[in-house]
């Protein structure tokens, strides 16, 4: 319980933590009673928040796949081009006479 110490200390309530965590918890509103229309926008909000993380998610998915493609095709592309490259300056061609 609080303690009053008197004049000494200016007259002050002292309180213990316990005290302090009570005073706070019942100053708090943990819940309040919504409206149905309060109810609907909120849970209406948190779909479209999910909507929207889905499809940002399935997005970021299809770009990566397309990039990871493109890398793997523009790499076997030059190295058949220089593998090419390679043979046909290596073939020596018989010169007609």
């Amino acid at each position: 319980m609080a303690t009053n110490f008197g004049p000494i200390f200016g007259g002050e309530t002292v309180y213990t933590s316990v005290e302090k965590r009570q005073l706070f918890l019942r100053s708090y509103q943990f819940s309040r009673k919504r409206s149905l229309t309060e109810r609907i926008k909120r849970s209406l909000f948190r779909v479209k928040r999910v909507v929207c993380l889905r499809l940002k998610s399935a997005r970021k998915f299809r770009k990566l796949v397309w990039f990871r493609l493109r890398f793997f095709f523009y790499r076997r592309r030059k190295f058949l081009r220089l593998l090419h490259s390679n043979n046909i300056s290596n073939v020596s061609y018989p010169v007609n006479l």
